[in-house]
């Protein structure tokens, strides 16, 4: 593929630099990462490398082009036009973008036009921006729209998995339709609004189980498809392990036909653990059965990050959903306590 990587600042670039080349080891590409300075004087600086793999067993050696641009002042605009003669014309090309998108952005929506996969990190950009571009690539014809795709959506599926670990049993599959309780706990200051992992998660749920969001004296309501009402609580806890706006952890709560059922998720304390606890509780009358275990989460490692989310379906009609239902919330619904 074409592997275009469009970062918010040169130091950036740099940073990416070494995880693209981890990357393309594996997903052979021509790689162009871009730094953006808009602020700067105006100027173009390029460079060209080769990225190489030696082959398995003595095989022959495969390599990767990479190529990084910095453009300051008045050449971001002009961008598109470098970018687009280097691009290899036999293959599709990716667009990963890490920074805010705004609207008629000159820079952006021309490389987006050309793009077989948009890839977002909404943790760096923000949720808005996300909905932005799902928008955007909706209104597209079919023949010229991209996929879109999300780092935090990425780094949400082993919270997903696990979520949905909750109901694996037979007997406790009607649960995940009677849900009276979800807690969704993020690392921030108070008051602060959830963040993208956090509404794309609560987005997640209420699409996949039919919850409808409803707001009154700005607080966020939830009904599910039986017209049935369950709590939500969004909470903000400050933690220096990791980066703010990630989950800490999730908990629900289901019952249905004398069975009850309490779930919970906890990010474990060291961000070098990069691992949760699950912990699941059954009850039935007097019978009680606990299920308990660790998860890898694996988002510390932004190589393995980027190569999975590249593997994964370019078009995510549950991303769609879930971005769609959070981004027609209002802020103060929200809102964490």
């Amino acid at each position: 593929m074409n592997l275009v990587v469009v970062a918010a600042t040169p130091a950036l670039v740099q940073e990416w630099t070494a995880i693209v080349d981890d990357v393309v080891q594996t997903i052979p590409a021509r790689a162009i990462l871009v730094g953006l300075d808009p602020d700067g004087e105006e100027d173009l600086e390029a460079s060209v490398s080769a990225v190489c793999t030696p082959g398995e067993g003595g095989g022959s050696v495969v390599c990767s082009e990479r190529v990084t641009l910095v453009a300051r002042g008045a050449a971001c605009l002009r961008l598109p036009s470098c970018i687009e003669p280097m691009c290899a014309t036999d293959v599709p090309m990716t667009l990963v973008w890490l920074a805010r998108v705004h609207a008629h952005d000159p820079t952006f929506a021309p490389l987006a036009g050309q793009a077989a996969r948009i890839v977002l990190d909404s943790a760096r950009g923000s949720l808005g921006s996300l909905a932005y571009v799902a928008r955007w690539a909706r209104e597209r014809p079919e023949r010229d729209r991209p996929g879109v795709t999300d780092l935090s959506w990425t780094r949400l599926a082993p919270w997903q998995e696990m979520c949905a670990r909750m109901f694996d049993e037979p007997r406790l599959a009607p649960l995940a339709k009677r849900v009276t309780r979800v807690r969704v706990v993020q690392a921030s200051p108070e008051g602060s609004a959830i963040g993208p992992e956090g509404a794309l998660l609560l987005g997640w749920l209420a699409t996949r189980l039919g919850w409808q969001a409803a707001s009154l004296a700005g607080k966020l309501r939830l009904a599910r498809a039986d017209g049935g009402y369950l709590q939500a609580h969004l909470i903000a806890r400050s933690s220096r392990d990791v980066p703010r706006g990630s989950l800490l952890s999730v908990e629900l709560d289901a019952s249905a036909d004398g069975i009850t059922l309490h779930g919970e998720i906890a990010r474990e304390g060291e961000a070098q653990a990069d691992r949760a606890a699950w912990r699941t509780q059954i009850a039935s009358g007097a019978d009680v059965q606990t299920l308990q275990g660790h998860a890898q989460l694996r988002a510390n490692e932004p190589a393995r990050l980027l190569e999975r989310t590249l593997h994964r379906p370019a078009r995510d009609e549950a991303l769609a959903d879930a971005v769609a239902w959070a981004d027609e919330l209002r802020g103060e619904e929200l809102a964490c306590g």
